[in-house]
């Protein structure tokens, strides 16, 4: 278990992380994304769509290890790096 930054989005409340170098996560409204895993921290946001409102950074508790990520990442498991409001 371990914790990590996740990004909240204002529109549809999802939280978006990424669980590898090359993992660019959306939350479910395409309006913010997060890239880089472990290595980098990269965020994208939709500037129209979000108007005045900005994505917020959050803490959040995974119950997975740094390669479990990877791995869910590499395999397309895709069972983190999104969480649904």
């Amino acid at each position: 278990m371990m914790t990590i930054k996740a990004l909240r989005c204002p529109l549809c409340g999802d939280a978006v992380y990424s669980r590898a170098r090359h993992d660019m996560r959306y939350c479910s409204c395409k309006s913010i994304s997060a890239d880089g895993g472990f290595d980098y921290t990269k965020i994208s946001y939709d500037t129209e769509k979000l108007g005045d409102k900005q994505p917020t950074w959050i803490d959040v508790t995974v119950d997975a290890t740094k390669k479990e990520l990877y791995h869910d990442w590499n395999t397309g498991a895709d069972k983190f790096g999104l969480i649904k409001a």
